[in-house]
């Protein structure tokens, strides 16, 4: 990658990125090695269409690409047990990590969601994102957003057996 200007900004910039599609790839893949395979792939394919991967403009790209890649990922092959290091990044640093019967049971409700509605939870219940900015990614509009949002949620609750619903 060539950087121009302030060397240092870019790069610093250019590993935020990297991480938060990391957090997120983790989040659809649950392993943290296939998710550094699937960004750097992202990467690759943003320099080779010409993508600013330092400009904010082309974050939604890169979100849309690593959650397309995830899929295609899944695709191929059968889940695993979670490891330890996908367990570290859903928690935050002195929270007391889930036991793993727990995250197993939510892995597999999220796994079974329909692509769109797992994609929009985990942008906006894991990555904190905003509707519009989950729009902008999934190039939907913010209702549909809202009401894939909604049904991951409730799909959820009910594979889960909670009945808040």
């Amino acid at each position: 990658m060539k950087f121009t200007g302030n060397d240092a900004a870019e790069r610093s910039s250019v590993e935020a990125v990297r991480q938060r599609l990391v957090r997120y790839a983790v989040k659809l893949v649950w392993n943290r090695d296939d998710a550094d395979e699937i960004v750097q792939e992202a990467f690759r394919i943003a320099l080779t269409r010409g993508v600013a991967v330092t400009a904010s403009e082309s974050l939604p790209w890169l979100l849309r690409t690593t959650g397309n890649l995830c899929l295609n990922a899944r695709r191929r092959r059968r889940p695993v047990r979670l490891d330890e290091a996908a367990v570290a990044t859903l928690t935050s640093p002195g929270e007391q990590p889930p036991d793993a019967e727990s995250l197993e049971r939510l892995r597999a409700a999220i796994e079974s969601l329909p692509a769109q509605q797992r994609d929009a939870l985990v942008m906006r219940a894991m990555e904190q994102m905003s509707y519009e900015e989950i729009a902008a990614a999934m190039e939907l509009s913010v209702g549909a957003v809202r009401a894939h949002v909604h049904l991951a949620r409730r799909a959820l609750m009910k594979m889960l057996g909670s009945n808040d619903a």
